[in-house]
């Protein structure tokens, strides 16, 4: 039997190996490409999610560095009374104390970190999908005589709402976990409440994937 060759010179077999293999290697080459380019947009994604989270929560940060009490905290619920800085105003007195809020409302898909100022025009802070219910853990000084430094941090009690404790708060930790589509990610960082005159610098932020 003779075989049939093409005018190029390859068999129809050997053509249709060819075709064979390029289709192969052309399926492997698009589905790196697609792989990728998911990875990229996934991670870019993520970033700006983080990103955005990140400007928002300064205000939550700045207003507890600014505080001069705490009025009430739960989980998911900050009410400070702080003192409201402005480029006029560069050392503010008792006539610049604001009363903000932050609060989440949470509907069955959408979930809103809400801020507002002596309860008058309350804006979005941010809009996901779902934001995680532990935001605010706070703790408050307590003397310990055993302590080295003479007191200690202890966990605040947001069942009791004693006010004593909640006086003596000094130090809140922020923890802002949200999911939008298939992405999740969370942000935290820490607070050390102090007067306005006396404001520190505060920790690095901390990104948790």
């Amino acid at each position: 039997m003779k075989k049939t060759y093409l005018k190029n010179g390859f068999t129809l077999v050997e053509l249709l190996m060819g075709m064979s293999l390029t289709l192969l290697i052309s399926g492997i080459i698009y589905l790196m490409q697609s792989t990728g380019t998911s990875t990229v947009n996934k991670g870019a994604t993520k970033l700006l999610l983080t990103s955005e989270v990140r400007n928002k929560m300064e205000y939550i940060v700045a207003d507890l560095r600014n505080a001069k009490q705490i009025l009430e905290i739960q989980p998911d619920y900050l009410k400070v009374q702080t003192y409201k800085y402005s480029i006029d105003k560069q050392e503010p007195g008792e006539d610049a104390l604001v009363v903000v809020e932050y609060e989440v409302e949470r509907a069955e898909n959408r979930h809103i970190l809400w801020r507002s100022e002596n309860r008058e025009n309350p804006s979005k802070l941010l809009t996901f999908e779902k934001i995680g219910e532990e935001i605010f853990k706070p703790y408050y000084e307590q003397f310990d005589e055993n302590s080295p430094a003479g007191w200690v941090y202890l966990p605040y009690d947001m069942v009791s709402n004693d006010s004593g404790q909640r006086t003596r708060i000094s130090f809140i930790k922020i923890l802002l976990s949200f999911k939008q589509g298939k992405e999740q990610a969370n942000l935290a960082t820490s607070v050390t409440l102090k007067p306005a005159q006396s404001r520190i610098r505060q920790p690095n932020w901390k990104l948790r994937k």
